[in-house]
C-alpha cells in the first residue's frame, strides 16, 4: 500500500484513494457511505489514506450517481432576511437534521421579477423551499425539472405545491379582539410594503375585526417593515395631528419602532398615552426594554412541519399538496394590556 501525498496544486481523487490503499474505486465510494456493506477494516483504511493523501468526497460527482444533491434551495425576501434572521436558522438546523444542505436566493420583495430565480433552476436541487410569493411561471420551472416546491408561510393554491403557513388573519383578529376588549377603540396601523402579502393579511385581519365591532377601521401607514421607518412615519403621522389610543404594527421591529419615537422622539409613555402592539414574537419581544404585546407564530413547528413534508414529497413525488395551517398565539405584555 501506499500513500504519497500529492503536490499541493492537485487535489487528491477516489482514484488515487483507491490505488493507494488497494481497493476498487467504488470500494472508496462505499466508505464514506454509513449504511454501506463494507468490513470495518477495509473502511478504516481507506479513511486513513483518504486522510492522508487529503482526500474528500466530491458532493457534485455523487450526485450524479445517486441522483440527489442534498441540497435544497430557499428563496426569501430582503425583508424577512433582515427582520427575522432566525427563520432560515431554523431551516438550516432542520434541514441539517435530515443529512439536507442549504442553498440561499434572496430576492428583493413577495412581487420581484428576479434574475435569481430564472437561474436558480440551473442548480441540481433535492427541493426548493420559498419563504416569497413566486410567480407561477417560476414555480412550473422547477416542477418540470421534477423540483418539488413547498411555499413557507405563503398561500398557494397551485396543484402538487405544498404550503405551511400561520393563518394571518386569525392572528390579528384576534388581537383585534383583544385590544377592543381592553377598552381601545381609535387605532393606526403600520404595515409593511403594499406588495407584502402577510402583511395585507394581518391588516386585513385586524381591520375586519374593527367592522365587526362596530369601530371605524384603522389609518394604514406603508413601511418597509423597518425599525427605522416605524420611528420615523409614526413621528411624522403624530406631529401631523393623528392621536390614535393603540398602533398595531404588522410586525415586531415596526412595533419597536414606535415604542422608541414615544419615548425619544414625542415624549409619551407606553401604555399609558398610546399603547403598541406587534406580530412575529421575535426574541427581542420579550426584552424588558420593550415587553412587547404581540401575536406568536410558532415558527419552529412551522419549520419542522415543512422540513418533514419536503421528505415526504421526496419519497412520493406525485402525491396531493398539502396545506397545513399553523395556529399562532396571542401574548400580553406591557406595551399594551390584554389578556393573553
Amino acid at each position: 500500500m501506499s500513500s504519497k501525498v500529492l503536490p499541493l496544486n492537485r487535489r487528491a481523487t477516489s482514484y488515487d484513494v483507491a490505488l493507494a490503499a488497494g481497493v476498487s474505486q467504488s470500494t472508496v465510494s462505499r466508505c464514506f457511505q454509513p449504511d454501506s456493506n463494507i468490513s470495518k477494516e477495509t473502511r478504516a483504511r481507506v479513511i486513513s489514506v483518504a486522510k492522508t493523501l487529503g482526500y474528500t468526497p466530491n458532493a457534485i460527482a455523487r450526485s450524479l450517481i445517486t441522483r440527489r444533491s442534498q441540497t435544497v434551495g430557499v428563496v426569501i425576501t430582503d425583508y424577512t432576511l433582515r427582520n427575522t434572521p432566525n427563520v432560515l436558522y431554523l431551516l438550516s438546523e432542520a434541514l441539517g437534521n435530515v443529512q439536507q444542505r442549504l442553498i440561499l436566493f434572496a430576492i428583493e420583495s413577495d412581487e420581484s421579477e428576479n434574475a435569481i430565480l430564472d437561474s436558480a433552476v440551473e442548480y441540481p436541487l433535492d427541493g426548493l423551499i420559498s419563504c416569497a410569493n413566486m410567480r407561477p411561471k417560476h414555480v412550473n420551472r422547477f416542477l418540470e425539472h421534477h423540483i418539488p416546491v413547498l411555499f413557507f408561510n405563503r398561500r398557494t393554491t397551485m396543484k402538487n405545491v405544498d404550503s405551511i403557513l400561520t393563518d394571518q388573519v386569525r392572528g390579528s383578529g384576534e388581537m383585534a379582539t383583544a385590544l377592543i376588549k381592553g377598552g381601545y377603540q381609535k387605532f393606526l396601523c403600520l404595515s409593511g410594503p403594499t406588495n407584502a402579502t402577510v402583511s395585507r393579511e394581518r391588516i386585513r385581519g385586524f381591520n375586519q375585526k374593527l367592522r365587526l365591532a362596530g369601530l371605524p377601521t384603522a389609518e394604514v401607514i406603508v413601511t418597509d417593515f423597518s425599525y427605522s421607518q416605524g420611528r420615523s412615519m409614526f413621528t411624522q403621522a403624530l406631529r401631523q395631528g393623528l392621536r390614535p389610543e393603540c398602533v398595531f404594527c404588522a410586525n415586531d421591529q415596526l412595533a419597536f419602532g414606535v415604542i422608541d419615537a414615544c419615548r425619544y422622539d414625542l415624549g409619551l409613555n407606553v401604555p399609558e398615552d398610546i399603547a403598541v402592539a406587534g406580530f412575529d414574537d421575535i426574541p427581542e419581544s420579550d426584552r424588558p426594554s420593550y415587553s412587547l404585546t404581540t401575536v406568536r407564530q410558532m415558527t419552529d413547528e412551522m419549520v419542522r412541519q415543512t422540513v418533514n413534508r419536503f421528505v415526504q414529497r421526496l419519497a412520493n413525488p406525485s402525491s396531493a399538496a398539502q396545506h397545513i395551517v399553523i395556529p399562532s398565539k396571542l401574548v400580553a405584555r406591557s406595551s399594551a394590556p390584554i389578556e393573553g
